[in-house]
C-alpha cells in the first residue's frame, strides 16, 4: 500500500479545489501516469475545459463493473490541511476521505484484479460543484454491463439519494443613507419577512429516515456598507428533492408564500436503484465481508456522482471507505479501509 498512500498524499498537496481547473487537471494526469505505469488502459477525455480520466483493466468504454470517484475537493479551512499527516493509522488532510481515498481504493482494486477481470473507473473532476464531468462521460458512452458503484460515502451501501434544487429569493427596494430609514424601502426587511412567512408554513423532515423534501436557507446577501440601506437583498434556499416532480411546485410555493422574486438555480436528479436484486445482494455481501459489518441498504440525503451515473441503465449503488469530517477542518480517513474498499470491489468479481 505504500505507493498508493504516497500518491494520496501527493494528490492532497496538489490542492485540486473544484474551481481551480488547472489544479484538478494536474491531479488527473498524475493519476493517469500512476495507473499507466501499472498496466491499466487509460483514456483522458476533455469536456472543453476539464480533463476526465477513465482507466480500466481491459480496453473499451464499457466494462462489467463501472466505478466512479471524484478527484476534486472543497477548499480547506486551514492551510495546513493541504499537508497530510498520519497518526495512529489515521490520515488527516483535505480530500482524504472525500473523495481521494475512495479513488485510491478504486485504483488498487483495478491494479490487483486478476487477468480477464473487467473493471473501469471514471475519475471525475467537479463533483463538489455539480458533477458535470460525470454527465459528460456518460454521454460519451462510458458504461457498465452489470453494475455501477460510486465510491464516495462510507459506512454503508446506499441505493437512493435526494436531488438538489437551489432557489434564489430576491427582495428589491429603494436604498439610501441608513440614518433616514423612514425615507426608503428596505429590501432586507422584505427578505426577512418573506423568509419568516415561508418557514412558518414549511416543515422539514425530522431525520434522515423521514424521506421527504427538505429546505434550508444557506446564503444571505445584502448591502456593501454599514451605513447604507441596499437596493437588493437575496437569500439562497437549498432544497433536497425526492422526485423531480416537486421542482415546479416548490418554486411556486416559495414565490407565493414569500411574495418575492424566485430564480431557480442548480438542479440535479434524485436517483434510486432497485433493492431486491442480485446486484444489491452481492454489493451488500461484499461490503459485509470487507468491512466486517452489515451495510444497509440505506438512502442518503446528500448527493454524489450517482445523480448522473444512474443513467447508464444498470443498477447503481454508492459506498466507500471509512472516513469522517468531510468538508470540515478535521477531515480524515482510516488507512486500513483503503484495502477494505479495494477488497469490496474485487469481491464483486
Amino acid at each position: 500500500m505504500e505507493s498508493y498512500i504516497d500518491l494520496l498524499c501527493e494528490m492532497i498537496r496538489m490542492r485540486p479545489v473544484s474551481r481551480d481547473i488547472a489544479a484538478v487537471n494536474r491531479v488527473q494526469h498524475r493519476v493517469q501516469e500512476f495507473l499507466s505505469e501499472k498496466g491499466l488502459f487509460c483514456t483522458m477525455e476533455n469536456d472543453g475545459e476539464r480533463d476526465v480520466l477513465f482507466a480500466a483493466t481491459t480496453p473499451g468504454k464499457v466494462q462489467d463493473i463501472l466505478l466512479c470517484a471524484h478527484l476534486d475537493v472543497v477548499p480547506a479551512e486551514k492551510e495546513e490541511q493541504y499537508e497530510p499527516y498520519i497518526c495512529e493509522g489515521i490520515l488527516y488532510g483535505r480530500g482524504s476521505s472525500d473523495c481521494m481515498g475512495n479513488a485510491i481504493s478504486c485504483m488498487k482494486a483495478m491494479c490487483d484484479a486478476p487477468k480477464g477481470a473487467s473493471i473501469g473507473c471514471i475519475f471525475t473532476g467537479d463533483e463538489e460543484i455539480g458533477g458535470k464531468t460525470t454527465a459528460y462521460m456518460v454521454e460519451q458512452g462510458y458504461s457498465a454491463r452489470k453494475i455501477g458503484l460510486v465510491m464516495d460515502s462510507g459506512g454503508a451501501v446506499y441505493y437512493a439519494q435526494k436531488g438538489i434544487l437551489n432557489l434564489k429569493v430576491i427582495a428589491r427596494g429603494n436604498g439610501g443613507h441608513s440614518s433616514r430609514p423612514w425615507g426608503f424601502d428596505n429590501p432586507v426587511l422584505k427578505l426577512i419577512d418573506g423568509l419568516h412567512k415561508l418557514f412558518e408554513k414549511w416543515e422539514n423532515p425530522a431525520n434522515g429516515d423521514d424521506w421527504r423534501l427538505s429546505m434550508a436557507p444557506t446564503i444571505l446577501r445584502a448591502g456593501n456598507a454599514p451605513n447604507r440601506i441596499p437596493d437588493v437583498a437575496e437569500a439562497v434556499l437549498n432544497l433536497r428533492l425526492v422526485n423531480l416532480e416537486e421542482k415546479e411546485a416548490m418554486i411556486a410555493f416559495v414565490r407565493e408564500t414569500t411574495g418575492l422574486e424566485v430564480e431557480a438555480g442548480e438542479c440535479c436528479d434524485p436517483f434510486a436503484s432497485p433493492v431486491e436484486t442480485e446486484e444489491m445482494k452481492r454489493v451488500l455481501a461484499a461490503y459485509a465481508k470487507a468491512f466486517g459489518k452489515e451495510g444497509g441498504p440505506l438512502r442518503m440525503c446528500g448527493a454524489t456522482d450517482a445523480r448522473h451515473l444512474y443513467k447508464i441503465g444498470v443498477p447503481v449503488y454508492v459506498s466507500g471507505i471509512n472516513g469522517s469530517g468531510a468538508h470540515s477542518v478535521d477531515e480524515k480517513l482510516e488507512l486500513d479501509s483503503l484495502k477494505k474498499g479495494a477488497a469490496m470491489i474485487l469481491d464483486l468479481l
